[in-house]
C-alpha cells in the first residue's frame, strides 16, 4: 500500500507541476503577444479612407462649375489635406472636414462662403474644360481618384 500511495502523491505532484509549467507558458506568451500589439500602430479610419470624384457639373462656367467628392467608405472619413489637382496646376487643399459614410461635399470653383455641403476654391476663371482630369491626391501625395471632363 505504501508504494500505491507514494504514486498517486507523484501523479498529483506531477499534474500540478505540469498544470503551473503549461500556465506560465501562456502568460508569458500572452503578454508578449498584448505588448506587441500594443507597440504597432492601429489602423486608423483615415487608412481606409475612400474618397472619389463623382462628378464634374458645368465645366466651363466659373459660376456654376463644381466637383463632387463622395466617401464611399464604410464609416467616416477625414478629408484634411487631401487635394485636388488639374494639369495646369491648379490645386485646391481641403482644410479640416470629416465626412460621414456616403457623404458628399461639393467644391465650387467660384468664390463664396463655405457651407455644410458647399466649399469655394474662390477662382474667377472656370478650372474645368472637356478632356480635362482632375486628380484627387490624399496627404501624402498618392493619387486616390481620377476623373476626366467629358
Amino acid at each position: 500500500m505504501f508504494p500505491r500511495r507514494k504514486l498517486v502523491y507523484y501523479l498529483v505532484l506531477n499534474a500540478l507541476v505540469s498544470a503551473c509549467v503549461t500556465l506560465s507558458i501562456l502568460y508569458v506568451y500572452d503578454s508578449q503577444y498584448r505588448s506587441r500589439a500594443r507597440d504597432e500602430q492601429p489602423i486608423m479610419v483615415e487608412d481606409l479612407a475612400q474618397f472619389e470624384i463623382a462628378t464634374i457639373i458645368g465645366a466651363g462656367m466659373a459660376d456654376s462649375e463644381m466637383i463632387l467628392i463622395r466617401n464611399v467608405g464604410q464609416s467616416p472619413a477625414d478629408l484634411t489635406g487631401w487635394q485636388i489637382s488639374d494639369e495646369d496646376g491648379n490645386v485646391y487643399t481641403f482644410n479640416a472636414l470629416s465626412l460621414p459614410a456616403s457623404a458628399a461635399i461639393q467644391l465650387r470653383t467660384s468664390a463664396g462662403k463655405d457651407t455644410v455641403i458647399d466649399l469655394y476654391w474662390g477662382l474667377s476663371a472656370p478650372v474645368w474644360r472637356s478632356g480635362k482630369t482632375a486628380t484627387l491626391l490624399d496627404p501624402l501625395g498618392n493619387v486616390r481618384s481620377v476623373y476626366q471632363v467629358p
